[in-house]
């Protein structure tokens, strides 16, 4: 069977080489070995198919690639497309990006482990906003509005959700979005409330390149009101 690993992870692994020249690869990994095959692993080409979730990467502090300090950011940065990292007995995942034991076989001190999400985000190949790569986790949006005006990067989760004219629900239909979708907030706003999955949210965010307004409820991040984005 055919292999490969989600572009996600191969675009972190060039950032870290182009970051980090002569970092060990020793303990690197993509695809994993018979004991990872005998048993549920995202080492294994299981989605797609034939598309490996998580890649590891080598414990190298005298080249500047210090597992805990990046696990730390990945869990940081809320990029949508993570679902877990361990790192040095502990597990994160996105359902509250918190550190917990973790008493797997392998403790992970040599190198930290990261699983993306087991959907079409998993090859999203933008690059990831760490701040060892002198980037910005929330994407450097201007809280307060002033200035020009900035724009946030957000995943929207969802099938068929709909971009409206303005923030409220008998607003003209301008966009449909089919599934999860990168897209770049401008401002949000307060508007019609939106009840949906056991969620309820009142507040908008306007998306500049669909000439409208997207429920929040329907973008991936644990808060209701998105941070770092101003007010429209």
């Amino acid at each position: 069977m055919s292999w490969r690993v989600a572009e996600s992870l191969e675009t972190l692994r060039r950032q870290f080489d182009e970051h980090f020249p002569g970092r060990s690869i020793l303990s690197d990994g993509g695809i994993g070995d018979a004991a990872h095959q005998t048993r549920d692993s995202d080492h294994n080409p299981w989605y797609g198919p034939g598309i490996v979730t998580a890649r590891d990467f080598t414990h190298d502090p005298a080249h500047g690639l210090d597992i805990q300090q990046m696990a730390d950011q990945v869990l940081d940065s809320r990029d949508p497309r993570v679902k877990y990292v361990i790192a040095n007995r502990r597990i994160a995942t996105r359902n509250d990006w918190q550190w917990a034991p973790y008493d797997g076989p392998n403790p992970h001190e040599k190198h930290f482990h990261l699983s993306v999400v087991a959907d079409p985000l998993c090859d999203d190949p933008q690059d990831w906003r760490l701040a060892a790569f002198g980037e910005s986790p929330d994407g450097g949006g201007d809280a307060d509005g002033g200035g020009d005006a900035a724009t946030t990067d957000f995943v929207t989760w969802g099938t068929s959700v709909n971009v409206r004219s303005a923030p409220r629900l008998d607003a003209p239909v301008v966009a449909v979005l089919p599934g999860p979708t990168r897209v770049t907030v401008q401002c949000q706003t307060r508007g019609d409330t939106v009840s949906t999955a056991g969620h309820v949210n009142d507040a908008w965010s306007y998306v500049p390149a669909l000439g409208g307004y997207l429920s929040n409820i329907f973008v991936d991040h644990p808060d209701a009101w998105l941070p770092g984005v101003g007010e429209c």
